[in-house]
């Protein structure tokens, strides 16, 4: 993933994303405004994004921004690079008052709630000159709802786990393709004072993007399709529960209060032999903490989840923030300009530079291309994106927070992640010792009844 940051404030813990409803705060559009003439006052296009990075910022600044300026001099564009939990409150905050960002990240999960709210502008015009047919399947309709285009992926990224491949090859083991396979891998690589793997404790890790993935790897969703009742007491979270519980046992104590952050230390250091959480950003952590000697892929490589007793096969989330711009955006046709030149390849290809593998490009076309490939940290890590490529080809990663591809239509998951509802199911079942069925039961009522308030009840 990135170079690493203190307190890396892009993987804080969400705070509530849509508390109550925002829907009174659309308005009618602002009628778009011609680019300011010279002696005019200058005008201020807000840009708003989740890439923390100085260096990306300092990118996006010297090339995108830099260009807008000069073909549009009446205006100077303002980036706010902004961690997830304090753009999520920023945002809401700033939708309430009639007066958002005029181009915002977004987690595709909260853009179908956005949607039915009537906040978001389509950009169909945008995604034809961007070329949609080159544009990766695995975020080309992340946004697409009633035939129109209403979001495009700034950036392609994955979750999975990181381990320390040359302990498990010693000790004669295969990557794990089953829950079974997982556990007598993690009773094998605990010893010595070392523990087999470690788990975030923030909710937005262990109530939402994990229980996605456990989903979707054991043939379970979030909902029933048809009637959006809760499944979090079905077959698939049942199998779950009882697995992650035994999983447990080969997990450092007092792990749930520690953050994403730890994990990737104790991983480079050498404390736990897989990290749950990882993407290409953990090659900052390996190449700063690890022993000199160890600093390479010949020991730290990344792996796919396994898939549960009936699941098909193990899903990763799918890390990427679309771009979004609101109907209340004050200068939407600027904005829509801005996304033109951030995509101009020349400026597209340093920003994906910046974090190289894990800012992997939505082009397919670039994905493979030469002078993307030729990044010195993509040379030397290259198993780590040809591993990427292999999981975007077989369909091995979703979007963050969704069990099945059609999650993207469901306008509560917001609501459901904000909640901590399943959070408090899986912490109550690992730590806690709870037993599996009886917390499953009661965080399905308490889902139902927050489906129901939320208004969003199709069952009997």
């Amino acid at each position: 993933m990135k170079r690493p940051t203190s307190g890396h404030p892009r993987h804080v813990s969400r705070r509530r994303f849509l508390a109550g409803s925002v829907a009174a705060t659309a308005g009618a559009a602002v009628l778009a405004r011609a680019p300011a003439a010279l002696g005019q006052q200058v005008r201020e296009l807000q840009v708003w994004h989740t890439e923390v990075e100085p260096q990306t910022v300092k990118t996006i600044q010297d090339t995108s921004i830099a260009e807008f300026e000069r073909k549009f001099p009446g205006f100077k564009v303002k980036q706010q690079a902004l961690g997830w939990g304090d753009l999520n409150t920023k945002l809401l905050a700033s939708l309430a008052a009639g007066n958002p960002p005029d181009l915002t990240h977004l987690n595709p999960f909260v853009t179908a709630s956005l949607h039915t709210k009537g906040l978001l502008r389509p950009m169909d015009e945008l995604i034809r000159a961007l070329g949609e047919s080159d544009i990766h399947e695995a975020t080309l309709k992340l946004q697409f709802f009633d035939g129109k285009y209403y979001g495009v992926t700034h950036a392609i990224g994955a979750t999975y786990f990181a381990e320390r491949r040359d302990l498990r090859e010693k000790a004669g083991l295969k990557a794990p393709e089953t829950y079974d396979d997982m556990l007598k891998l993690a009773a094998a690589l605990t010893e010595g004072g070392r523990h087999a793997l470690q788990m975030p404790g923030e909710k937005l890790y262990m109530g939402f993007v994990h229980p996605a993935e456990w989903l979707a790897s054991n043939g379970g969703a979030w909902v029933d399709a048809k009637t959006w009742r809760p499944q979090l007491n079905g077959r698939a979270m049942l199998e779950t529960l009882e697995y992650l519980q035994k999983l447990n046992r080969f997990m450092p104590g007092g792990w749930s209060g520690q953050k994403y952050l730890d994990t990737l230390a104790a991983l480079a250091t050498g404390k736990i032999a897989m990290a749950h959480l990882s993407g290409a950003r953990t090659i900052g952590y390996i190449e700063r903490y690890a022993p000199d000697t160890m600093r390479d892929p010949d020991h730290f490589q990344p792996m796919f989840r396994p898939r549960g007793p009936s699941g098909q096969k193990g899903i990763s989330a799918l890390d990427g923030e679309n771009w979004g711009v609101f109907t209340q955006s004050k200068y939407p046709n600027e904005a829509f300009e801005f996304l033109r030149l951030f995509y101009k390849k020349e400026h597209y290809l340093q920003y994906c530079h910046t974090v190289p593998i894990h800012l992997t490009p939505i082009f397919k076309s670039m994905i493979g291309d030469p002078e993307y490939l030729a990044n010195p940290r993509i040379k030397k890590w290259r198993s780590w994106h040809d591993f990427m490529v292999t999981g975007l080809k077989g369909a091995r990663f979703l979007p963050i927070g969704f069990s099945r591809p059609e999650d993207n239509l469901l306008p509560f998951l917001a609501e459901l992640d904000g909640s901590g509802i399943v959070a408090d199911m899986i912490v109550e079942v690992m730590v806690g010792g709870k037993p599996p069925k009886a917390e499953a039961d009661r965080a399905q009522k308490r889902a139902e009844e927050l489906l129901a308030q939320l208004g969003f009840k199709r069952w009997a």
